[in-house]
């Protein structure tokens, strides 16, 4: 599918914008855009070349999806990792009246210790991507959640890769620790039995996020 080619899921209600993780596609979010748009929502699950772009890249092409895609309409963010990371960076350029709720899964918000790893480890290295090497913890660089924004983060604490549990703090979900999701500006902070790549199938994350959208807090 073109990177440029949103899956636009109609509905009356609110605009719901849905951005993937590294190394991901749009496929990896239409779980939770199909139960989104269920619920009433309009869904815009946007695709974006998240290994070959660096970050303010991804932003400008994310901003220009939501402006096509969105136009004036109040949009909410459901975010899985580097997506979180964009959509902070995005915020400040939407303006207060149209921007609405942001949930964030496994967000990276003060960097990944295995990105360190990583960044250090040359055969891996270039997998990264520019935008994948700006997520390390001395590298990670967003602007706070403006304060008229309402923010859940959701973390999972179970790691399926056992061999990066020991680059990693006691609870994390096998690429982020559950600290280092935490974000300055956040309204509730969740944390789940779940690792960092199926958090955004997990039918408890999908109950918490619409109820979040709906509500401004979590069941």
């Amino acid at each position: 599918m073109p990177w440029h080619k949103p899956i636009v899921r109609a509905a009356d209600g609110e605009v719901v914008i849905l951005l993937h993780g590294l190394w991901r596609s749009l496929w990896a979010m239409d779980p939770m855009a199909k139960h989104l748009n269920q619920q009433g929502y309009h869904t815009i699950n946007i695709p974006y070349p998240s290994f070959r772009k660096t970050i303010d890249e991804l932003v400008d092409f994310v901003h220009d999806a939501v402006q096509l895609y969105a136009g004036n309409r109040r949009v909410h963010f459901v975010t899985h990792s580097l997506g979180g990371i964009i959509a902070r960076n995005l915020l400040p350029a939407i303006p207060p009246e149209q921007t609405g709720r942001v949930v964030m899964l496994a967000p990276p918000n003060q960097g990944s210790e295995i990105i360190d790893w990583i960044e250090h480890c040359p055969p891996l290295r270039a997998t990264l991507g520019p935008a994948g090497k700006e997520l390390g913890t001395d590298q990670i660089d967003a602007p706070p959640i403006p304060n008229h924004t309402d923010t859940a983060v959701v973390m999972g604490k179970r790691s399926s890769i056992p061999f990066f549990r020991t680059f990693l703090d006691t609870e994390n979900d096998g690429i982020v620790s559950v600290q280092k999701g935490k974000v300055d500006g956040m309204n509730e902070f969740h944390i789940i039995n779940s690792d960092h790549t199926f958090i955004v199938t997990e039918p408890e994350v999908m109950q918490l996020t619409s109820a979040y959208l709906r509500d401004g807090r979590a069941i």
